[in-house]
């Protein structure tokens, strides 16, 4: 009877562990999804993620106070909704200021002509360019790729960053693929901050 009960005891104890342990994962990964891929880029400043759920953007907004949020993102169908419209909503019911840039191609069309992008950057840099946009939230889907080239040329333009370190930081951070899609490489390369001569070399 002893052993039984100490046998039943273990078992007990065993699924007592397995859920203590199940709680704690279940939240991380419920928190991971409304948070997806939060990074500080610069404390106070700057900050990029991929797409939270709404939650998750009221959290982070509460937590860190962004003033601006851009979004790389839009919806693939002309006249479909955004797939972000209820973030775009709330934050400009919370007066936030949201700045949607369409994604478009890193190459010229023509060769010397600029590239399609060059108009979105243009866009950027008037928010980067204002001291009242801090602090910036830059999210896409995954909050790796285009993201990671935004944040690129943020760290280049106001951080003064060499250009070989903010690739370093685009791999580091995920985007192990940044030397096999020349567009966004070559315009990068090409990219000279504080210069709105945007031109990328047709690869």
């Amino acid at each position: 009877m002893n052993r039984k009960i100490r046998i039943l005891g273990t078992m007990l104890g065993g699924m007592l562990i397995v859920a203590s342990l199940a709680v704690p994962i279940a939240l991380a990964q419920k928190q991971l999804k409304s948070q997806k891929n939060f990074r500080v880029v610069t404390d106070g400043t700057f900050y990029r993620s991929g797409q939270m759920t709404l939650l998750g953007i009221k959290r982070m907004v509460h937590d860190h106070g962004f003033k601006t949020v851009v979004t790389l993102r839009d919806s693939y169908v002309a006249g479909e909704p955004s797939p972000d419209l209820e973030e775009e909503t709330w934050c400009r019911a919370q007066e936030i200021q949201y700045l949607r840039l369409t994604p478009m191609a890193w190459e010229p069309i023509h060769q010397g002509d600029e590239p399609p992008v060059a108009a979105n950057i243009r866009k950027y840099l008037g928010v980067l360019n204002k001291p009242e946009s801090y602090p910036i939230l830059v999210h896409c889907f995954a909050g790796i790729h285009r993201t990671g080239a935004y944040t690129a040329l943020y760290r280049m333009e106001k951080e003064g960053w060499p250009l070989n370190r903010a690739i370093d930081e685009m791999r580091l951070l995920g985007y192990d693929r940044i030397d096999e899609e020349k567009d966004i490489l070559g315009f990068l390369k090409a990219y000279k901050p504080g210069s709105l001569s945007l031109k990328a070399p047709m690869p």
